[in-house]
C-alpha cells in the first residue's frame, strides 16, 4: 500500500493531530489578575486554546487551587482543558474517555460542540470507529445553525471536513474549507484552512508540480502564524508524495530538514510518520540498514497494541528488508505483523456501518426474545406459587427453559455461522483465496471507474497458465490444483494491495492495477513470468515442475475504461503470446491485434 493509499484510507494522522489542536486564538497580553473569578479564568482558558499550549498550564493550575469552589460544570470545563492540556501524551484510549466523559455530563452546547468535534478527529485518527465520528458528525452539523461563537463554529468545520476526507468526498470537503476561510479571522485559522486546502489536493491525487503552489503557501501562512506543528504535519504530507513520485533523495533532504522541529514540538504521531518515512524512503534507496533502524524507531514511536498506518508501514519495511538481507525467519514474523495491522487499518467505514447495523437489530431481537422468555418464566414462577406446585414440576420448568434458551443460542449461532460462509463463498475462489469471476469483475468494474473520474491510468492483464492441461493428464488434479495455489501464491507477491487479482475461470486469472501504465504493467507482468520459472515445484518425489505463463495486457491509456472492452483486447493479446511461443508478455495497442512487448522469458 502507498502512503498516498494509506493517507487516503486512514486520513493523514500527523495532519489531523496538528488540526485538532487549532484553536486559533490570538495569545493572551499580560498575565490575568490574581483577582480573576473561576468564570475568568475558564474563560481565558478558552481563549489561550491549544495554540499558545505554553500558557494553558498557568490558567489551569490557578483554576486547580479553586477548585472546591467550581460548579459541576465548571469542573466539566476544567476537566475539558486538562484533556486538551494532555492530548498529545500518547494515551489516546484514555483521552477519549475523558472527552466522552465531557460530552455526556455537560449541559453547555458549546462545550458538549467543542468535546464532540474533537472526539469526532479522535474516532477518526486514533480508534478508526467510524460509525461513531459519522454519528458525531452529523450532531455537529445538526447543531451549527445553533452556534453563534465564531471558534466553535471553525472547530465544527474542521471536524465535518476530516469525516467528509475520510468518506473520501473531496468536493463536499472543499466546500466547507471554503467556509473556514471565510472565518478565517486570524493567521492561525488561515493556516488551518489552507492546510486543509493542500490536504485535499493531496488526496484526489494532485501531483508534486500541480500541488507545489498550494503547499507552499499553506506552510508559509501556518510558519507565519507560529504553528510550526500544521507546517511540519504538511511537510511530512509531501515527503510521503515525493516518496510515491520515486525521488527518496529529495524526501530524505526534506525530512532530515524538519527533523529537529518534530522532535522538539514532540507530537507523537508526528515523530511516528517522520521515522516511517524516512524508512521508506531508505527502502526505495535499498540502504536497507537504515530503513531497518527508521522502521524500528517508529515502531517505538507508537503505544503497545496500536493499529495505525504507521505501524503497518513499518512492519512491511521490516519485512521487505528481512527479505533483502536474507532473514526469511524474520521477514515471515514481519509479514504477518504487517497483515494484522493492515486488516486492523483499512477497515471499510460502509462494512463498519452496515454490520453495526446488523448487530443493533440482532441485539434487539434477542432482547425482545429473553424478555419474553422472562416474563414467560415470572408467569410460570407465579403459577408455582399459587397453585403450590411441587419442586419436581419446578425444575422440568427450568429445564424447558434452559432447552428454550440454548436452543436459541445454537440458531443464532448456526445463523450467524451460515451468514459469513455464504459471504465469503460469493467473494472468493475456494481453491485459490483469490476473487471469483463475479466479484472480480464487480470490483473491476467500479474500480475502473473511480480511476476515468479521477483520469487515472489502469492496466488489466490476463494470464494463462501454458500447457496446464498437460499437468492435469500427467499428474491428475490434485496436482493441478497444488500447481494453481503455487501460481496464485507467487502472483500476489508481485502485486500491491490496491491491485485487483481474480480468478477467472480454469487456469486463466485476471489482474487490474489501478494507476499503472502499460510500461509498469509490462514490468510487473514479466517479474511473475520470471518468478514462476524461477520457483519450480515439486510434484513426485525426485521430480520438479517448471510452469510457465503467457500474459496478455491492455491498457486504460489505449483501450478506455470500459471493461469488456479491455478484457476483449488482453485476451487478444493473450492469445497473441500464446501464439508466438507462450511464456511472454503482449501489449494491446487498442485495435485489431495486439503489438510484441517482451520476447519469450
Amino acid at each position: 500500500m502507498t502512503i498516498r493509499s494509506c493517507l487516503r484510507q486512514l486520513g493523514s494522522v500527523t495532519l489531523a493531530v496538528a488540526l485538532l489542536c487549532c484553536a486559533t486564538r490570538p495569545a493572551l497580553s499580560g498575565t490575568p489578575p490574581k483577582t480573576l473569578t473561576a468564570s475568568d479564568l475558564i474563560a481565558q482558558a478558552e481563549h489561550v486554546g491549544t495554540s499558545y499550549r505554553h500558557q494553558l498550564p498557568e490558567i489551569l493550575e490557578k483554576l486547580h487551587k479553586i477548585e472546591h469552589q467550581l460548579t459541576p460544570e465548571q469542573r466539566l470545563h476544567l476537566e475539558y482543558f486538562d484533556t486538551l492540556a494532555s492530548q498529545h501524551s500518547g494515551n489516546n484510549a484514555a483521552t477519549i474517555k475523558l472527552y466522552e466523559r465531557v460530552v455526556h455530563q455537560t449541559k453547555d452546547l458549546s462545550l458538549s460542540v467543542r468535546a464532540r468535534a474533537r472526539l469526532t478527529a479522535m474516532y477518526l485518527n486514533n480508534s478508526n470507529n467510524y460509525l461513531k465520528a459519522y454519528t458525531l458528525a452529523n450532531t455537529l452539523l445538526e447543531d451549527y445553525p445553533k452556534i453563534t461563537d465564531a471558534r466553535t463554529r471553525f472547530n465544527v468545520l474542521i471536524a465535518v471536513t476530516r469525516v467528509k476526507e475520510a468518506q473520501e468526498q473531496y468536493d463536499k470537503a472543499l466546500t466547507y474549507v471554503e467556509e473556514m476561510e471565510t472565518l478565517a479571522t486570524s493567521k492561525q485559522r488561515l493556516c488551518t484552512a489552507r492546510a486543509f486546502h493542500t490536504q485535499i489536493l493531496f488526496y484526489k491525487g494532485g501531483s508534486l508540480a500541480s500541488t507545489q503552489a498550494a503547499y507552499e503557501d499553506a506552510v508559509a501562512t501556518c510558519l507565519s502564524a507560529d504553528l510550526v506543528a500544521h507546517a511540519n504535519a504538511l511537510r511530512l504530507d509531501r515527503a510521503s508524495m515525493m516518496d510515491d513520485a520515486g525521488h527518496p533523495d529529495q524526501a530524505i533532504e526534506l525530512l532530515q530538514r524538519i527533523a529537529p522541529s518534530i522532535h522538539k514540538i514532540g507530537v507523537q504521531t508526528q515523530i511516528a510518520s517522520l521515522h516511517v518515512t524516512f524508512a521508506q524512503a531508505y527502502l526505495l534507496q535499498k540502504k536497507y540498514a537504515l530503513a531497518k533502524k527508521s522502521a524500528l524507531a517508529a515502531l517505538a514511536s507508537n503505544n503497545p497494541g496500536d493499529y495505525n498506518w504507521t505501524l503497518e508501514s513499518a512492519y512491511k519495511v521490516l519485512y521487505k528488508t528481512a527479505q533483502k538481507q536474507g532473514d526469511p525467519a524474520t521477514a515471515l514474523t514481519m509479514y504477518q505483523k504487517y497483515i494484522d495491522q493492515y486488516k486492523a487499518t483499512t477497515d471499510d467505514a460502509q462494512a463498519q456501518a452496515m454490520a453495526y447495523q446488523m448487530v443493533k437489530q440482532d441485539v434487539l431481537a434477542k432482547k425482545l426474545k429473553l424478555e419474553e422468555l422472562s416474563k414467560q418464566n415470572k408467569i410460570l414462577q407465579l403459577r408455582q406459587s399459587l397453585d403450590r406446585k411441587s419442586a419436581e414440576t419446578s425444575r422440568l420448568y427450568i429445564l424447558l427453559l434452559l432447552f428454550v434458551l440454548a436452543s436459541i443460542g445454537f440458531w443464532a449461532y448456526r445463523t450467524k455461522h451460515s451468514q459469513l460462509r455464504f459471504r465469503r463463498m460469493a467473494r472468493e475462489d475456494d481453491l485459490t483465496g483469490t476473487f471469483n469471476r463475479q466479484h472480480f469483475l464487480d470490483c473491476a468494474s467500479r474500480l475502473l471507474q473511480r480511476m476515468q473520474k479521477t483520469d487515472n491510468e489502469a492496466c488489466l492483464m490476463i494470464l494463462d497458465m501454458d500447457h496446464f492441461k498437460r499437468v492435469n493428464d500427467m499428474y491428475g488434479h490434485i496436482t493441478g490444483d497444488v500447481v494453481l495455489k503455487h501460481v496464485t501464491n507467487i502472483c500476489r507477491h508481485e502485486l500491491r494491495t490496491s491491485d485487483v487479482f481474480g480468478r477467472l475461470g480454469g487456469e486463466e486469472f485476471g489482474i487490474l492495477m489501478p494507476g499503472c501504465t502499460p510500461q509498469q504493467g509490462k514490468e510487473v507482468g514479466d517479474r511473475m513470468r520470471r518468478a514462476l520459472v524461477n520457483a519450480p515445484i515439486q510434484v513426485l518425489e525426485n521430480e520438479s515442475l517448471t510452469i510457465t505463463a503467457s500474459i496478455g495486457l491492455a491498457s486504460t491509456r489505449t483501450s478506455g475504461y470500459q471493461l469488456k472492452r479491455l478484457l476483449v483486447h488482453a485476451d487478444e493479446a493473450l492469445y497473441e503470446a500464446k501464439r508466438n511461443g507462450r511464456n511472454q508478455l503482449m501489449i494491446s495497442s487498442g485495435a485489431a491485434s495486439p503489438e510484441t512487448a517482451a520476447q519469450p522469458g
